[in-house]
């Protein structure tokens, strides 16, 4: 069991518990992960052991406060690695995703704190995430999905979800819609919730289905 499959392991259950009700069904744990039901049962044993999941056979698994703090701990890392690629290696934010999911599994404590330092102790990553300080047991998340907004209302763009996906980055590039813009909404659909949103001077069409990833904070 390499350290790399523990800790992804331990990153798809803290995934599938945001999504779903906790615990998380084998089941779904072996279709993310690809793998037989026979593996993840063999795993999640193996984690149970080590003090990571809570886990009952045909009753599924969860974290445990060791397991949650050790997937902040990833997370912090993989967010730095995102900052450094995309601000001083000139990665685009929708690149950097995959690199630091590499990057991540390979780095001490020692190394994340002077990435941290030299960074200067960002607060998000390109995609507008927070990072987890250093002994941070749970992420504090803020702001409503863009598709609850209604016409007429206002908001800043806090965060992106989705951020593994290359064309759909790329998109809301295109649109104009990243971290920290303000946006207006001039209407909404009534038959299918379609916004239609000013972003620095420009009208935009927005789906539903790419509106419920765009977390964002509504104006006053």
């Amino acid at each position: 069991m390499s350290q790399q499959t523990v800790e992804e392991y331990l990153e798809t259950i803290n995934d599938l518990e945001e999504i779903k009700s906790s615990p998380v069904k084998t089941s779904s744990l072996a279709r993310v992960m690809e793998v037989s039901s026979a593996s993840v049962t063999e795993m999640l044993r193996r984690l149970a052991e080590k003090g990571m999941v809570d886990y009952t056979p045909y009753g599924g698994v969860s974290l445990t406060e060791k397991g949650r703090q050790y997937v902040m701990k990833l997370t912090r890392r993989h967010r730095l690695w995102e900052v450094f690629l995309n601000k001083h290696l000139g990665f685009g934010w929708e690149e950097v995703y995959q690199d630091a999911c590499k990057l991540e599994h390979n780095t001490s404590d020692k190394v994340a704190e002077k990435l941290a330092q030299f960074l200067g102790q960002p607060d998000t990553c390109p995609h507008g995430s927070p990072i987890p300080k250093g002994d941070q047991k749970k992420i504090k998340m803020s702001g409503i999905p863009l598709a609850e907004l209604e016409a007429g209302q206002k908001a800043k763009i806090l965060r992106v979800t989705n951020e593994g996906n290359v064309e759909f980055l790329r998109y809301l590039n295109e649109m104009g819609l990243i971290p920290g813009i303000d946006i207006e909404i001039s209407d909404k659909a009534s038959f299918d919730g379609t916004l239609t949103i000013k972003v620095k001077g420009n009208v935009r069409a927005v789906s539903p289905e790419t509106a419920s990833h765009i977390i964002v904070e509504p104006l006053d």
